[in-house]
């Protein structure tokens, strides 16, 4: 028995440092398909568009606020009877977003953090964690939502009709409606214990599980009780987080005005919802790197737009992403030093 925990000890770390490596790796071959996309398209013709902005480049991150404040109201209305100042949430958001942005998992990993960063605010742990869990669950129901709606759009731009309009719209509303649903059926019907009882019926056990099943059931309660008797902030929420992601397009049409470059409002909805997947599929690469450059050059090529543009466009939103991911990075840090000497004068 002892041999088998020192084993137990021992793989976990080793397991830690594979998921690490594998990380790296995955963001080498990231970085290097990005800049294998440069390389293909022509930096010289990037250049010549940087170029065109100078001093303008400045205004780029600005848009991102709007989306930002957008989204921060919306995770407000998830919080339950919580009295919490808009820019304490919006600073809190912004550190916890920042390692989503970092760290590859799906945009999940500043979460808890979030939760954590809450308890200065007097909101427990379960109702910071609850808080979270919703509001993920709602921007994603918004997001689908904001998606369909920007692939409805492309087919209407690429002038498709007859029964292949009727094939795509069928299969699109197939993939989003149920996803829809089933977030909310498996919110409201209580999903980390749905998930504890399939991990026994498959016979898995999880230590972590088995030691809070009591916590999971006082998280799951608290996420039905906020759909039986908040209908009104569920709907405030995803209102705000669906605007969150239209004022998204406030960034893409910056661009584009800055560059001289025409474009119509279908193809600014288009590039933005659509890089959104691109961006989500590839989220397990840190900073989806690589990927979400591939997609949007997919999606340019499509609208009859130029590589060298769609690069352009990316170099652009990496500029701001690593702008915005900074300013989180340090809020973080300041954010835990105001924590530690609160717990050191305690």
């Amino acid at each position: 028995k002892c041999c088998a925990q020192i084993r137990v000890h021992l793989l976990i770390p080793i397991r830690m440092i594979q998921k690490q490596k594998f990380k790296i790796l995955l963001l080498i071959v990231g970085s290097a398909i990005f800049f294998t996309l440069i390389y293909k398209v022509g930096s010289a013709n990037i250049y010549q568009y940087l170029c065109l902005l100078k001093w303008k480049i400045l205004f780029l991150p600005l848009p991102y606020a709007i989306v930002f404040a957008l989204d921060t109201l919306g995770w407000k209305y998830s919080l339950k009877g919580a009295n919490v100042y808009f820019r304490n949430l919006f600073t809190i958001r912004l550190a916890g977003e920042s390692i989503n942005m970092i760290i590859p998992s799906a945009n999940f990993a500043g979460e808890p953090l979030k939760a954590y960063l809450l308890k200065r605010h007097n909101i427990s742990m379960l109702d910071g964690i609850t808080s979270v869990v919703i509001s993920k669950a709602i921007m994603t129901i918004s997001q689908i939502i904001f998606v369909m709606l920007g692939v409805g759009f492309l087919l209407f731009q690429l002038h498709i009709s007859g029964p292949r309009l009727v094939s795509i719209i069928v299969i699109t509303l197939l993939l989003g409606i149920p996803v829809i649903l089933f977030i909310l059926f498996i919110q409201k019907r209580g999903i980390f214990l749905s998930f504890s009882k399939l991990l026994r019926k498959l016979g898995i056990k999880i230590a972590f599980v088995e030691k809070n099943v009591d916590r999971l059931i006082a998280l799951d309660k608290n996420i039905t009780q906020f759909y039986s008797h908040n209908k009104k902030n569920f709907y405030l929420s995803l209102i705000f987080y669906f605007l969150g992601w239209i004022a998204g397009l406030i960034e893409v049409l910056l661009v584009f005005y800055l560059l001289n470059i025409p474009i119509n409002f279908l193809s600014i909805y288009i590039i933005e919802s659509l890089s959104t997947v691109a961006k989500g599929i590839t989220s397990f690469i840190p900073g989806s790197m690589g990927g979400q450059e591939g997609g949007i050059i997919m999606i340019f090529l499509n609208l009859k737009l130029s590589a060298s543009i769609a690069i352009t466009f990316c170099i652009l939103r990496r500029l701001r992403e690593l702008i915005w991911v900074a300013l989180g990075l340090v809020i973080l840090s300041k954010l835990e030093w105001k924590i530690a000497e609160s717990s050191t004068n305690d």
